[in-house]
This record gives C-alpha cells, structure tokens and sequence, in this order.
C-alpha cells in the first residue's frame, strides 16, 4: 500500500457528504421503519450444506454468508462458524484494513476474512447492517464494477450521490429473501486497485443507512 491510499479518498468523500446527508434529512420527514423478522435461517442451512458438498473450497459460497441476517448467523455453531472463517467480536475492535488504517468494529458483531481474490473484509452489525470490503485490480468503471460485485442480488435504483473521476458515493436497493434492503457504497480507484466499501440493511431508511455509512467511515483511525 502506497503512502496514499484509497482510504484517504474514501475518507474524504465521507466528510463532504456528511453534512449534506445530514441536511437532507433534517428537511425529510422521519423515514417509516419496515418490520423485521428472521425468516433466513433456513437459508443459512442450505448455504452450509451446499458449502460442505463442495469438494473443493468454494469462496463464493462462503462470501453469500453476510447477506443472511445477524440472527441466523448468531445461530450457527462453532464448527458451522469456522467453515465460513466467521468471528464473533466480543468487544469494540479496532481491526487493520491495510498498513496505515483500522476500522473500529462494535461489540457482539461477526466478522469474516474470507482472503480470497475480492472480498477483504465483511462484518455483520447487531442491527442487521451488512459491510463489506471488497479490493482488487480492475480497469473498469467504479459503477461498472460494483454491478459486478453485486450480479448476484440485481441491484437497482443506482443513483450516484457524489461523481468524481476517481471516487463515487451511490445508493442502490434490491431484494432478497422476501425483503428490500437499502444499499450505498463509496467506491475508489487508485493506480488500478478498485476498492468498494458497501453499506446494506433492511430495516433502516435509506438516508439512515447513508448517515451510518459516512460516520463509520469518518471514525477510519489513521
């Protein structure tokens, strides 16, 4: 990692945004909140069945973990946990992203280091909420290449926040599991290394999750 990295862009795209978010609610009305129940349990358990039926390791598989909800992922046991590289954070966390930033992680959220060629990171937040991070090389576009993260959830209503040749912030939506879950990303390129930082939730608002998103992204520790 250079002595500039992608962070430091992501970083400066979640102050500028910041405010605006912040004003753009304040003049909204208050954002209904959907109900939420765990119905993906059973999900899980196909998932981890599939995954053992594999005969070799299959990443991909175990990066569709995170999108399950913070309660069928609490209900895994611990060998069921270690076959998807799964972590439970017992206390706020502050967790290295490269050689020159950590992210804090809250207590009581799982994590997952998959070290597989895309995602770097994903965490799962007890109020459902879904990050992950993912980097590698690419000469594609940033919009591009997050469609290409997400082809599997056919993302829709990608609406770009902030448009700068090297950085985007976006929301987006799609469904899954019988619900509509709210998505954003702060997306970055630097010397051909794409990194995208994804927010995603079904139980908050779309402009609560963004708020959510820059300040978890404001307090990256340098």
């Amino acid at each position: 990692m250079n002595d500039n990295p992608v962070w430091k862009t992501i970083l400066s795209i979640a102050v500028c945004l910041f405010a605006v978010i912040r004003l753009a609610i304040t003049c909204s009305n208050n954002s209904k909140r959907s109900s939420y129940s765990d119905t993906s349990y059973q999900n899980v358990n196909s998932l981890i069945q599939h995954y053992r039926n594999e005969n070799v390791q299959n990443d991909d598989l175990s990066n569709d973990l995170f999108y399950e909800s913070y309660d069928s992922i609490s209900k895994l046991n611990d060998a069921e946990k270690a076959i998807f590289r799964v972590v439970k954070v017992k206390n706020d966390t502050l967790l290295p992203i490269d050689l020159t930033s950590k992210i804090n992680i809250e207590s009581k959220s799982f994590v997952q280091k998959n070290h597989d060629d895309s995602l770097q990171l994903a965490m799962k937040l007890p109020d459902n909420t879904s990050i992950f991070i993912h980097t590698y090389s690419s000469n594609d576009g940033l919009t591009d290449n997050l469609k290409a993260l997400k082809k599997k959830k056919n993302i829709e209503n990608i609406k770009v926040k902030v448009d700068d040749p090297d950085s985007k912030f976006v929301s987006y939506t799609y469904q899954y599991g019988g619900k509509k879950y709210n998505g954003c990303a702060l997306l970055a390129k630097e010397a051909g290394q794409f990194t995208s930082l994804e927010f995603e939730n079904n139980k908050l608002s779309k402009e609560d999750l963004q708020i959510k998103a820059i300040t978890f992204v404001s307090l990256l520790a340098k």
